[in-house]
């Protein structure tokens, strides 16, 4: 080690510069510096300190960063064991390095660090032992978890409505009336604005069943309604099922994840649901016994309540996991932003798509939603227009219309016409699987683009600690395999960080998904006037 090595470990350890340079003795300490396997103790630690100008060390301190067996080579190594628990705890290294090195008593000194020195086999050991559930969570089927939510039954809401009002036109006039007759009763029973949807029915039926007539159609009403009242029996039996769930996790004494998503449509509550079992089915969690907050499993018919309780999970939970979908919305921001404030860690999942099994997975959902797929990549995907040659946009545009019409054409949005469905299929055949291909592909480029973004750029993926003022940055996995990794790691905190310095910065990164997890600016008057402020 040479003397300007020095001086820089010095100014890193402190995290100050160095005063006086031109007064340093630097042939002396050429000489103690010299022999790389020259054995350093704490005492010899402050000389040298002392004589480039700064502050000496406890021995607590010592051992702790550099060990009982030290040497000059080592001395960069200790360095940097302090940078890591600095960046973990203080966001700064002027402050840990003036309070920790003052501390005598070595028990004083380990419980001031006692957050980033855990130990692994002790934390297993914990969730290992901790005593099981008294109330277990009613698992709701995939098939039903949309039915928890606001905006994505009201569809069956809706359709049973209209039926209910269609079927009241109709047996107030008769099986004899005529369609004229009918249309004219149904425009006086409903409200100016709804009588163009209820006409939009009626004619879809009609172009369906072109001889029936309006006692044809009040058959069709009877079986309609005992069909959408079954459904909407089912998501009232759902919703209480689900409110019960709410009231099991708000008594659970534990609460370990909280997954944080947004959900509109049927097919991300589904998709939430596959995530959650396939990461909470891994090996590397099932001996953790862990307690998480499932939104695909819990209601409250109250949106005011419903903010209280995820803020509690969010404020119990030790990590959230977000579940990165297609847009940012407020609420899963908000839970972001809140559990990175808490000084909590984040973990991003954004899935590393294969463009051929998604291709597969979509030619079997319903047409809403591969429209639904389709508009969404319009939307986001800038360069979507510029990839597709002339044939692709004329098969987009004939399959697009396809599937428009069919949706158009639908008597009942709440239910699925399997044979129709099944004849589209048939129908479109190639073209489908060809479209369905373009649309997973911008898919991937839509979420390739939006794990570099949050990795990389986005305003949301650095936060400060309220508390401490530490700057926590977001940590974005791409596959249920790193995201198991990830969080056993962050619950055991066995987690392994690195230190990069880049970009007038310096980075506390985690290995497994690369990004920052803790990071201090070099820039000596924002670090100056931040620390002066905040915590004051």
């Amino acid at each position: 080690m040479t003397p300007d090595d020095f001086l820089r470990f010095a100014a890193q350890l402190t995290g100050t510069e160095i005063k006086g340079e031109a007064e340093i003795d630097r042939e002396n300490l050429a000489d103690i510096l010299s022999d790389d396997a020259r054995p350093i103790d704490c005492s010899h630690l402050n000389e040298l300190l002392l004589l480039v100008h700064k502050d000496r060390v406890e021995q607590p301190f010592f051992d702790h960063f550099f060990g009982t067996k030290c040497t000059v080579g080592q001395l960069s190594s200790g360095l940097q064991r302090f940078q890591k628990t600095a960046l973990l705890l203080y966001g700064n290294f002027v402050f840990p390095f003036r309070t920790l090195s003052r501390i005598k008593a070595a028990s004083e000194f380990h419980q001031k660090i006692a957050d980033s020195v855990k130990d692994p086999a002790k934390e297993l050991t914990y969730f290992k032992n901790r005593p099981q559930k008294l109330l277990e969570v009613d698992r709701i089927e995939k098939h039903q978890t949309p039915f928890v939510g606001y905006l994505s039954v009201g569809d069956i809401v809706g359709d049973r409505g209209r039926c209910e009002l269609l079927l009241g036109a109709a047996r107030s006039l008769g099986l004899s009336a005529s369609w004229e007759e009918y249309f004219a009763r149904v425009k006086i029973m409903a409200k100016p604005e709804h009588f163009a949807p209820l006409a939009e029915i009626v004619e879809n039926y009609r172009e369906k069943c072109t001889k029936a007539d309006v006692a044809a159609f009040t058959a069709f009403l009877d079986e309609s309604m005992a069909l959408l009242s079954s459904k909407k029996l089912e998501v009232d039996q759902v919703r209480t099922r689900a409110t019960k769930n709410q009231n099991t996790y708000l008594t659970w004494d534990h609460m370990d994840i909280y997954f944080a998503t947004s959900m509109r449509k049927a097919w991300e509550y589904q998709d939430l649901y596959n995530f959650i079992e396939r990461l909470m089915g891994r090996e590397e969690l099932k001996d953790l016994h862990l307690r998480y907050f499932d939104p695909t499993q819990a209601y409250t018919d109250n949106r005011v309540n419903k903010g209280l309780v995820e803020a509690l999970m969010l404020r119990r939970a030790r990590c959230t996991v977000y579940s990165v979908q297609d847009t940012d919305t407020l609420g899963k921001d908000s839970e972001l932003a809140s559990t990175l404030a808490q000084g909590k860690p984040v973990i991003a999942y954004i899935p590393d798509l294969d463009p051929d099994d998604r291709a597969t997975q979509l030619v079997h959902e319903e047409p809403a939603t591969i429209l639904e797929r389709l508009r969404f990549v319009l939307y986001a995907d800038e360069q979507l227009a510029q990839r597709l040659t002339d044939e692709d946009l004329q098969l987009v545009s004939r399959v697009q219309d396809r599937l428009i019409a069919y949706c158009d054409k639908r008597i009942w949005r709440s239910i699925i016409d399997d044979a129709a469905v099944g004849s589209l299929r048939t129908d479109l055949d190639a073209d489908l699987a060809t479209f369905c291909r373009l649309v997973a592909s911008s898919e991937k480029a839509v979420y390739d683009k939006r794990a570099k973004t949050l990795k990389e750029s986005h305003p949301l993926a650095l936060q400060v600690n309220l508390d401490t003022g530490v700057a926590n940055g977001v940590l974005v996995v791409r596959t249920i395999t790193e995201c198991a990794s990830l969080l056993r790691a962050m619950l055991l905190s066995s987690t392994d960080f690195f230190i990069e310095e880049a970009d007038g910065m310096w980075y506390l990164k985690e290995r497994i998904s690369g990004c920052i997890y803790r990071v201090v600016t070099n820039d000596r008057k924002l670090n100056n006037c931040f620390w002066n402020f905040y915590l004051r």
